[in-house]
């Protein structure tokens, strides 16, 4: 039986346990490649998933460890990057419906577009697929804002024309959804460091094994890309609480950005 075919309360409860089920197997891919970069000796066997701790297992040279882990960066904004990443496909989708000549007339066309950070797949696609049916009424040349009445989810799309022959384009311009650190120039944009001290604060009890943090980012390369003072900010709260030792891993490049108290060598 499906899901849509169970009692509601059964249903949701199912729909939580996929959930759960999806974020321990994210997590737990998220660790063993963190574990890699960071040249952890790691008992694959060994590693279980008790939540809490995220993960549980043993380590060469520490035995037994804890890791709570911590995402630094947004989920909307990390859907936001793989809508952006997918722009091509959905504009090649929409423009299905244009016929030879109007693709013929509007090759030196690029339509600069802005969604809003929240803008669903839906809503994208069904933005593409009116720019396609503006650009059918159009002479060949014209320029200029598209829409009176902006589609639901698109904020701005503004017609160019260049000298190319490989249009109509489109190009995505929106903004990213991100705030600014409370502590200005310890992390970067669109990093929340606060997240740490959130989890330094949060448990007051552990689990009878060494315990470490783990605060990871997901989308893009935040740290490598921008000026940060993270190494200072984890000095100045670890070994602290439970923990002792905290990490930042940037998962899009592979890096450890800060580990404090630091490693030793062999």
């Amino acid at each position: 039986m499906s899901p849509r075919g169970l009692p509601a309360e059964r249903r949701r409860n199912t729909m939580s346990s996929n959930r759960a089920t999806a974020q321990a197997a994210l997590e737990r891919a998220i660790f063993e490649r963190f574990a890699r970069d960071a040249h952890l000796v790691v008992r694959a066997d060994s590693i279980t998933q008790p939540d809490p701790p995220d993960i549980l297992c043993a380590v060469e040279g520490l035995g037994q460890v804890a890791f709570e882990l911590v995402q630094l960066d947004n989920a909307e904004e990390l859907q936001r990057m793989g809508y952006l990443h997918r722009a091509p496909e959905f504009w090649s989708d929409a423009v299905q419906a244009l016929g030879a000549e109007a693709l013929e007339r509007h090759r030196g066309a690029q339509i600069n577009v802005e969604f809003h950070p929240k803008a669903n797949q839906t809503q994208r696609r069904a933005a593409l697929e009116q720019i396609a049916f503006a650009l059918s009424k159009l002479p060949e040349g014209a320029e200029g804002t598209l829409f009176e009445t902006l589609p639901r989810g698109l904020t701005s799309a503004e017609l160019k024309h260049f000298p190319m022959t490989d249009g109509p384009l489109i190009f995505e311009v929106s903004g990213f959804q991100v705030s600014v650190p409370e502590e200005p120039g310890d992390g970067p944009v669109g990093i929340h460091l606060s997240r740490i001290d959130d989890k330094i604060a949060h448990y007051r009890e552990g689990w009878g094994v060494r315990t470490e943090l783990l605060a990871y980012a997901r989308w893009g390369m935040p740290f490598s890309d921008q000026m940060h003072r993270a190494p200072e900010f984890l000095a100045a709260r670890f070994p602290g609480g439970i923990f002792a030792r905290g990490w930042i891993y940037e998962l899009t490049s592979h890096d450890i950005v800060a580990c404090v108290p630091a490693m030793r060598g062999p």
